[in-house]
């Protein structure tokens, strides 16, 4: 059939309205079918989406064992034991890699804290002043390594080095009995770093010997 040019511009016009008419009426239908699978669709149709998290994603915790709980319990006031140990006698003899790794044994404990708290555990350290443990065990050993390493700078590095060979044969005593993967990564990272510690005494002992 033949159009005039006016009879063609007039075809391609109400072809391409009829086609927008179209593509905004599938709109919801496309956007239904690209979900984000957040359950997010019409009323009483979830969406369809891939379920793919785009914002902040948090898995939930895997369980963990009793020996698991109380074994961070017990890790949790240990390494405040360190800590508080190391203020101490930072206080008494100005030295400087008892500073430093105090504020290590504080991010030590830090993340076992926030690993109590992800598992809704209690804290055995929460509430307490330094050199005050729920632990009598702890407690006790606190008070004598303090008393030892107050006499002088030897006892105070032996005292150091004493620490952490003492947090080393813990963790590396918890460890194999320990499934969960998120406490099993903490505690290789506090075992890595109480060997660092442990050189940095057992270099500064052998200085002063």
């Amino acid at each position: 059939m033949n159009r005039t040019p006016q009879s063609n511009a007039s075809f391609w016009t109400k072809m391409l309205t009829v086609a927008g008419a179209a593509i905004l009426a599938a709109a919801p239908l496309l956007a239904q079918a690209n979900g984000n699978g957040n359950g997010s669709g019409p009323a009483n149709r979830p969406g369809s989406g891939t379920g793919v998290c785009t914002g902040t994603c948090v898995a939930a915790p895997q369980p963990l064992s009793e020996a698991e709980a109380a074994s961070l319990a017990f890790m949790r006031e240990e390494e405040k034991l360190a800590r508080d140990v190391y203020r101490r006698l930072y206080a008494k003899w100005n030295i400087r890699s008892f500073d430093r790794i105090a504020e290590s044994e504080q991010r030590h404990m830090d993340a076992l804290g926030r690993l109590l708290e992800r598992y809704q555990l209690a804290d055995p350290a929460a509430g307490n002043a330094e050199g005050v443990f729920k632990s009598q065990e702890l407690q006790n050993l606190f008070n004598e390594l303090l008393a030892k390493g107050e006499q002088s700078v030897k006892d105070a590095l032996e005292v150091g080095v004493l620490v952490e060979k003492t947090d080393i044969a813990d963790l590396e005593k918890a460890l194999p009995a320990v499934v969960n993967t998120e406490v099993k990564r903490v505690y290789t990272s506090l075992l890595s770093g109480s060997m660092n510690h442990l050189d940095s005494f057992e270099s500064l002992l052998e200085v002063v010997n």
